[in-house]
């Protein structure tokens, strides 16, 4: 559906006015410090996971009427960009330079109430309070990550940009929403390299089963440094002729945060429903600025 005509607008329209309906006092919600006093008391509680990869889950991390609200403001469909077979549906927060990522150009249509709730969950609830929190749970692979990135930097192996070459500073990107299925299957991967650390937070719809949470997998060797740092975007295992075994499947429940640094051995992927879809929140901790493509 072409997000040019009336019927689309009417989509949105009707959209926000379920969300007021349900959350008339909506704004009230959107309280950094009573947010992130609750989400501190939460993370406080989170134990790092050391196999197969370093990892944290955190259930329940929002306050039940929070995680309502947020659900409540996903956007429509009608929003997102699709592939063909409509096994991938993307949309990034509007940043910067909203024409560097044809993904954003929906999140420029949402109404402004669904708006603000997503600016934020983006800049507020991730770049502030979690993001720098998973900075500090994962700071020893960061600064490995880092040192190594330095060192090709300086040998000229980087061809890409990466505003956070300048002072080496790094902050949680704007993300992007996820909606996979109709058999979508991702498999074993790491995350391009200027991503320093993965985060990801489920939406499930009730029909979904746990079961397509992400899969964690042990590969029997690291991926090639400098093989994935001058090509600079994911890299799959079974390209580079790496087995991989499924170790963790975590388990798809709403309300959890999945979050891991983005290493040469942090091989992860999907299986996503043979039929309807699954929703996914993804951001990373990223050397890029706003004004590069998520």
């Amino acid at each position: 559906m072409s997000m040019g005509n009336a019927a689309a607008e009417a989509v949105l329209a009707a959209h926000e006015q379920r969300f007021l309906a349900a959350f008339p006092a909506f704004a009230a919600r959107l309280d950094a410090d009573q947010v992130r006093a609750a989400l501190e008391r939460r993370l406080a509680q989170a134990a790092r996971v050391e196999t197969p990869v370093p990892h944290v889950i955190v259930h329940d991390l929002f306050e039940p009427e929070l995680y309502a609200l947020f659900e409540a403001a996903w956007p429509v469909d009608d929003v997102f960009k699709r592939d063909a077979r409509a096994r991938k549906l993307d949309l990034v927060p509007a940043n910067a330079m909203p024409a560097a990522d044809a993904r954003n150009e929906g999140y420029q249509r949402l109404p402004a109430a669904i708006r603000r709730v997503w600016d934020f969950f983006v800049f507020v609830v991730n770049r502030q309070i979690v993001g720098p929190w998973l900075a500090g749970v994962f700071r020893p692979e960061i600064d490995q990550r880092l040192t190594a990135l330095q060192g090709a930097h300086a040998a000229g192996l980087i061809p890409y940009g990466m505003q956070g070459t300048e002072d080496w500073s790094f902050r949680p990107n704007v993300g992007r929403f996820m909606i996979r299925g109709n058999g979508y299957v991702l498999k074993p991967h790491v995350d391009s390299m200027p991503y320093l650390v993965t985060a990801l937070l489920y939406f499930p719809f009730s029909s979904n089963d746990e079961g397509c949470g992400t899969v964690l997998y042990t590969p029997e060797r690291p991926l090639d440094f400098e093989a994935c740092v001058k090509d600079g975007s994911t890299q799959y295992f079974d390209e580079a002729s790496i087995a991989c075994e499924e170790a963790v499947r975590v388990p798809y429940v709403a309300n959890t945060l999945l979050a891991f640094p983005n290493t040469l051995t942090s091989a992860h992927g999907v299986v996503a429903p043979e039929h309807g879809y699954r929703r996914v929140f993804q951001y990373h901790l990223s050397l890029k600025g706003d004004a590069e493509k998520v």
